[in-house]
């Protein structure tokens, strides 16, 4: 996953810019005593009080992002109601998980499981990017095994798939990966699931799919071609990860960066664009690069409860 935009290296840069500062700033506070004689050194003032404040509140942040935030697993409840599902149909419940980012180490993968296990979806979700490393291949087996018991668990390759060539990450996990569209049966109603690799076009994948069923397109970012060019006929939802909720947010702006072409406009969270809802899942590991941050933008495990308002066939 690579960052997509120039607007984003100007925040990523403003923001390096401004903690630098900070903390220059604060070091040259704190060995003042010892280089400069006491009878021209000024008093400290408000500046270098709000200064040395503003610094230790920003160390708390960064060990918050760190050790805790990443560990902390946030269960969303979505509720979307299909006019072309029967009313009377019961509530369908589908997972979806994306991101998980596997590294040698197990982080929350156990935490996910148990928690999916505990949830007894109907069907499982996951759109993409497995690992970081070579190193996470195991834990994401382990993994994709345990959650595959649970109930049909299928899945789209994400950018960091793509990054072992020749090993298939996926596919060597034995998870149900998507490259067109798969139907499945959940509460006696049929559902068509299309599904296309990161970069790959979505309305190909849904002109060869049959017509006249509750749909689901599964990719892995919010720059999917459905999207970008507004053909959203005939979907009811759109799925999706890749952002992290920006994995570092600020409170009330959000996101710093999202690594999506469409800046914050997808983000994280539930959406709609014509007749077509679209969520963005924040995921649940951490880019494999630098920062390896959590901050205002907790793994997210997503729950759809999906409704009809459609009369009985």
């Amino acid at each position: 996953m690579h960052v997509a935009r120039l607007q984003d290296w100007v925040v990523i840069l403003s923001v390096m810019g401004i903690v630098a500062a900070l903390y220059i700033s604060a070091i040259f506070i704190l060995v003042r005593p010892f280089i400069v004689p006491a009878e021209i050194r000024p008093k400290l003032g408000l500046m270098g009080a709000l200064i040395l404040a503003a610094t230790a509140f920003s160390i708390g942040c960064l060990a918050y992002a760190y050790f805790i935030e990443p560990n902390q697993l946030e269960i969303k409840t979505v509720k979307i109601a299909l006019s072309d599902i029967p009313s009377t149909t019961k509530p369908i419940t589908i997972v979806q998980i994306s991101d998980l980012h596997c590294d040698g180490p197990v982080r929350l993968e156990d935490k996910v499981a148990e928690t999916i296990e505990n949830i007894k979806p109907s069907l499982i979700l996951f759109t993409g990017d497995a690992v970081n490393s070579l190193d996470g291949v195991a834990t994401f087996n382990t993994f994709a095994a345990r959650i595959s018991k649970v109930a049909r668990t299928l899945a789209v390759k994400g950018d960091w798939d793509f990054a072992f060539h020749p090993l298939d990450v996926l596919v060597k996990s034995k998870l149900e990966v998507v490259s067109g569209f798969k139907i499945v049966e959940l509460n006696g109603v049929k559902f068509c699931i299309v599904g296309t690799d990161s970069g790959a076009s979505c309305i190909d994948a849904l002109q060869k799919a049959p017509k006249g069923l509750p749909t689901i397109v599964m990719f892995h970012n919010p720059d999917g071609d459905v999207i970008l060019k507004n053909r959203t006929e005939g979907v009811d939802l759109y799925l999706c990860g890749h952002t992290h909720g920006g994995q570092i947010a600020l409170p009330i702006y959000g996101a710093l960066i999202t690594q999506s072409i469409q800046g914050k406009k997808y983000e994280s969270g539930l959406h709609k664009l014509e007749n077509m809802w679209i969520y963005t899942n924040r995921g649940i590991g951490m880019e494999g690069h630098f920062p390896r941050l959590r901050f205002c933008s907790k793994p997210e495990l997503t729950v759809f409860e999906i409704t009809g308002t459609g009369n009985q066939n």
